[in-house]
């Protein structure tokens, strides 16, 4: 995940897995995921990150990352393919703290973040990256 700091509030760019994406919101696993599959299921997608990747300001107010499905692009990365999602929130990246649990249901997953030439990692034995210690 790509953060940054915009005048209008955090900027991020998430990229997740698309077969992970398939095996958490349990989608058919005899059959390779479209694109109009995604399209199809973008609702779906849009509650499971509101579920499970969220932002929470100093004041411990609970921010929404939003995003856009026409926004949205697929990529590969060696040999695997991804659904690219820009994100966006009111809540002030160097006043926030980022809370992930995608897929944890699945397995030990990683998230990687890059924010501000830094990377750090966020995992379910530790959750919570506080982007407010970050701050330079």
């Amino acid at each position: 995940m790509q953060l940054q700091n915009t005048e209008a509030g955090l900027s991020a760019t998430l990229e997740l897995s698309i077969v992970d994406l398939q095996q958490a919101l349990n989608w058919p696993a005899d059959q390779d995921v479209r694109w109009s599959d995604i399209q199809k299921n973008k609702t779906q997608i849009i509650s499971y990150l509101h579920q499970h990747l969220h932002v929470k300001s100093k004041q411990n107010n609970s921010c929404v990352l939003e995003t856009e499905a026409n926004a949205w692009t697929a990529v590969e990365k060696n040999q695997t393919y991804y659904l690219s999602l820009p994100l966006f929130s009111t809540c002030d990246a160097q006043q926030s703290s980022l809370h992930y649990q995608l897929f944890s249901e699945l397995h030990d997953h990683k998230l990687l973040v890059s924010w501000q030439d830094k990377q750090w990692v966020v995992s379910q034995q530790s959750p919570a990256l506080n982007l407010t210690q970050m701050a330079p």
